[in-house]
């Protein structure tokens, strides 16, 4: 395990932290957008799900906001329609792999074939995010060259079923800046924490002028 692995993986307690080690490290994969304007990017990994992505969907649409979903490939093939449901509501679907797959302890080759498999499921994207943001360092350059690598500076760690849901309010509250991307999961292990911290979340950034965008 390299540096920059050792640090991936571990267990920060700065949000802040976590973002500048990775620009230091990982500085080619996006962190956070470069803007002046009072605009966010709220994303969901690991769906879609046939309960819980209409839930967010709806909750997206009673402020406004649009999302970026990072889907799973296999998922995407199970529940086209909730695919569609997002493409036609002005949502971006964008590559999470087909099978989830971490980028640590695979080869170069399986791992972009899994990217390529997820894009034959949801159509040809611009956009990647590595499962559990460990990415396979030898597979960089070449996602690079069709894609860009989205990574986060505020994360909810939603799928942690032991989160004290009011604290980690808090925290995403005082990370939350222009150009912030943030993570959130439409997953059954997040169903709970996402549906205590998403509505109270948004409302937050709808007062505080914050524009809900995609990526």
């Amino acid at each position: 395990m390299d540096g920059a692995q050792i640090l991936l993986s571990a267990n920060f307690a700065s949000l802040n932290f976590w973002y500048h080690i990775g620009k230091i490290f990982l500085p080619r994969l996006t962190w956070r957008r470069t803007t002046q304007q009072k605009v966010v990017y709220l994303t969901f990994d690991d769906g879609p799900h046939p309960t819980i992505t209409p839930w967010v969907i709806s909750a997206l649409n009673e402020v406004s906001a649009k999302g970026t979903f990072f889907v799973v490939g296999e998922n995407a093939r199970k529940y086209k329609h909730i695919i569609y449901q997002l493409k036609s509501g002005g949502h971006r679907v964008a590559n999470h792999t087909q099978h989830h797959t971490k980028g640590w302890g695979i080869s170069a080759r399986k791992y972009q074939a899994d990217i390529a498999a997820c894009d034959a499921e949801i159509g040809d994207q611009r956009l990647f995010r590595p499962p559990f943001g460990r990415i396979n360092f030898r597979s960089i350059s070449a996602i690079k060259e069709h894609k860009e690598i989205i990574m986060w500076d505020v994360l909810t760690k939603d799928y942690l079923q032991t989160l004290n849901t009011k604290k980690a309010q808090k925290r995403i509250q005082r990370a939350t800046m222009p150009g912030s991307i943030i993570v959130f999961h439409d997953s059954e292990k997040a169903e709970k924490q996402l549906k205590t911290l998403l509505p109270e979340y948004l409302k937050f950034l709808q007062k505080e002028g914050f524009k809900m965008e995609v990526l």
